[in-house]
């Protein structure tokens, strides 16, 4: 919060190509520029070169679950130990366009605490980094070090989305109907996808967007605030999360793609709809066995 990062003297703690590609003197009039632009210049200019995720610290106008996204991480808290924990899952999808993210979200109830466990993962196409210059460099970041895959053919990201869709449901954590949400636009290609890989019809719900998602902000915000969400602390999510900002819209408060600007949220998107499919109280999904669920082959994305 006292913002150390802005001093030049410890910039060289951060930045392994110091003296190679990069020189702080010339960082420095490019840091007083991003100071002078606006906030969202600075936090952008930060995290590209100080890999702050600074949207977290501020957030002006940003979502109110962000000041609370930090302390409920859980450092162990994996896919791995996700589904071994868990007595149902619910799942959240969002994606827009080629040059947008494909947001995979995964919600599990803890079958001991009832706690309610997240990870996350996503896909982007090179053409999303060729159009989103400004956000490219921490595409390419994310893909290092965390759930982030930079696809490399055309249907990719449907591939192992579905492949991952897939092991919740044949580990029986998926409830028998609605476990699986969606926004309702431009997701024909997920719903073939899903039907022919054995994914029943009755497991996909549409999710409404806007306004109507009001319920499952809030809940998640709750959540977070009294420590009945956890989640893995995945830089991805994290950025993302620090993108949010929020918009009133009469008696509630949305989270949409049109205000976040450049920075990306789908991830926190499909958050939203798996905890809406959370908040219905699914009954618990009849487990295989954990030897047999642990023996299928892990999917490293």
């Amino acid at each position: 919060k006292k913002q150390p990062w802005r001093n030049p003297r410890l910039w060289p703690a951060v930045l392994p190509n110091l003296g190679a590609s990069i020189t702080i003197e010339r960082l420095v009039p490019e840091y007083h520029k991003a100071v002078d632009t606006s906030e969202d210049e600075l936090a952008r200019w930060a995290s590209q070169h100080l890999n702050i995720q600074i949207g977290l610290g501020h957030h002006k106008g940003g979502w109110i679950g962000a000041s609370h996204w930090i302390e409920a991480v859980d450092p162990t808290l994996d896919l791995e130990a996700l589904l071994a924990r868990s007595e149902v899952c619910t799942i959240g999808i969002d994606g827009g366009g080629m040059d947008d993210l494909l947001g995979l979200a995964i919600l599990g109830r803890d079958r001991v605490t009832k706690r309610w466990l997240l990870w996350c993962s996503a896909w982007v196409h090179e053409v999303a980094l060729t159009r989103r210059k400004a956000i490219a460099e921490k595409l390419r970041d994310l893909e290092r070090e965390d759930a982030l895959t930079i696809c490399k053919t055309p249907t990719q990201d449907l591939e192992e989305l579905i492949a991952l869709v897939k092991r919740v449901h044949d580990a029986g954590l998926l409830p028998e109907r609605g476990g699986v949400g969606l926004d309702p636009e431009g997701v024909a290609a997920i719903v073939d996808g899903l039907e022919l890989a054995g994914i029943p019809s009755d497991a996909l719900a549409s999710v409404s967007q806007g306004y109507k998602l009001n319920g499952a902000i809030k809940g998640t915000e709750r959540k977070l605030f009294d420590g009945s969400l956890v989640h893995g602390g995945q830089p991805l999510m994290s950025w993302c999360v620090g993108n949010a900002k929020t918009e009133p819209r009469g008696n509630a408060v949305i989270v949409t793609k049109a205000v976040s600007g450049a920075g990306k949220i789908d991830p926190l998107m499909a958050t939203f709809n798996a905890v809406y499919l959370m908040s219905l109280n699914p009954a618990a999904a009849k487990r295989k066995s954990l030897a047999g669920m642990l023996a299928r082959p892990v999917m490293v994305v």
